[in-house]
């Protein structure tokens, strides 16, 4: 079997999932559903996460590298298998023949001795733009995303989003769900993984759960949180979510649109499905990428600046008595580690060649950020580099070329 591997139906839609069970892709026609391409070392942002909860609350992501599944795709859609904790899961993605509607269903199943209370949280990075708007920046077509969350009386919380940069004439907009009850949601992705993601902490929404506000900020995401369930020894429960896509949205989006929750759960693919026993799965090796943990810098100390950058420091900031940043000497300027965690850009410096002011077409420029880098290089020769690797995040970039312009991009999550 090829990964990616193509999942296709009649309606239109598609999804590429790759060998760990991550999605790589996910398309209706010419416009591209998610915001960013999963990759065999990351994942992507699109997951479904299983939470138990007890003296705190622990966290297991059901697909991808860091995921326990062994994961099969066919012709009847991608499934995913488990044991996390005494706790056996089986993911399967389904996508309806008749609509653009797609539906995760979970098993779960008590293999322990004690009583598990338990819960799912469903992630999906959002774009709804066509391929080539995404790929050449993917924050500038998530700012333009509208979220709206829903109640429904039966399903609780959904969450509806529409695209309101015309894409070719048209609005793209989509519906996600739970199937059971939605008891909390959020819209962007610094709700679900927060700022402490930047030091190798457990994304925040996993521990808390979901905020239940709107926010629109740089990074579309649709995340809803289901309703907790207890599962003693040897009882099973069947729990997913559900997405239904609408190609164009001319108005925007109101209480009306809650007819498509009953149009999607009346499809025959909204019943549970049994996850095949039988066939090969495969268990992917985990990456080191995904699954080592980031180096825990230590914070300097005020003698530890001094020595490092001397005594003349200049418009030292400090937040409760903590030093962030400050200027040194003639053409330094330092970010420290506790400045970085707080604020919502990261920090970078640019590194360009040549001595002129101006731009050059010849130039190289070079954005190196503290955890990740993006390269833009312009030039008017001829360049054979297939790929480089970014040892900060292990993300494989590929140049694409926009008439002279190339670019390659790396890391930044």
């Amino acid at each position: 079997m090829h990964y990616p591997f193509l999942l296709e139906s009649p309606s239109g839609l598609t999804v590429e999932v790759n060998s760990n069970g991550s999605i790589r892709r996910m398309d209706h026609r010419d416009i591209m559903l998610n915001l960013f391409l999963g990759t065999e070392m990351e994942g992507g942002p699109a997951n479904l996460y299983l939470r138990r909860h007890g003296e705190g609350v622990e966290a297991h992501p059901l697909l991808g590298p860091c995921s326990s599944a062994a994961v099969r795709c066919d012709r009847q859609g991608l499934s995913a298998v488990g044991v996390w904790q005494g706790i056996r899961f089986s993911v399967s993605l389904v996508l309806a023949e008749s609509a653009p509607a797609w539906f995760w269903h979970v098993g779960l199943e008590n293999v322990g001795d004690g009583t598990a209370t338990l819960d799912l949280i469903h992630t999906q990075d959002l774009a709804l733009a066509h391929y080539g708007a995404v790929r050449l920046n993917e924050y500038y077509v998530s700012q333009y995303l509208d979220h709206t969350p829903l109640s429904h009386p039966q399903k609780g919380w959904v969450l509806a989003s529409r695209q309101n940069q015309s894409m070719g004439e048209r609005n793209p907009w989509c519906l996600i769900g739970s199937l059971g009850q939605g008891v909390g949601y959020a819209t962007d992705a610094l709700q679900v993984f927060g700022l402490a993601c930047r030091a190798g902490r457990q994304p925040l929404a996993l521990l808390e759960g979901l905020p239940g506000r709107r926010q629109q900020h740089e990074h579309a995401m649709a995340a809803i949180q289901d309703a907790p369930l207890r599962l003693g020894p040897g009882e099973r429960a069947e729990r997913g979510f559900f997405g239904w896509y609408e190609a164009d949205h001319p108005e925007a989006t109101s209480a009306a649109d809650l007819a498509l929750v009953e149009r999607a759960l009346a499809l025959s693919e909204a019943m549970p499905v049994r996850t095949p026993a039988a066939g090969h799965r495969s268990l992917p090796a985990p990456s080191l990428f995904a699954t080592a943990p980031l180096l825990d810098a230590l914070d300097l100390s005020e003698t530890e600046i001094t020595e490092l950058f001397g005594q003349d420091l200049r418009e030292l900031e400090h937040d409760e008595g903590l030093p962030l940043s400050f200027f040194a000497g003639q053409r330094c300027h330092v970010a420290l580690k506790a400045k970085e965690q707080r604020v919502l850009r990261p920090h970078g410096q640019i590194l360009r060649t040549g001595g002129r002011l101006t731009p050059d077409e010849a130039g190289l420029t070079s954005t190196v950020w503290m955890a990740g880098t993006f390269h833009s290089m312009v030039t008017q020769g001829h360049v054979s580099i297939n790929r480089l690797l970014s040892t900060t995040h292990g993300y494989l970039g590929h140049f694409r070329a926009h008439g002279q312009r190339l670019f390659v991009r790396l890391g930044g999550r």
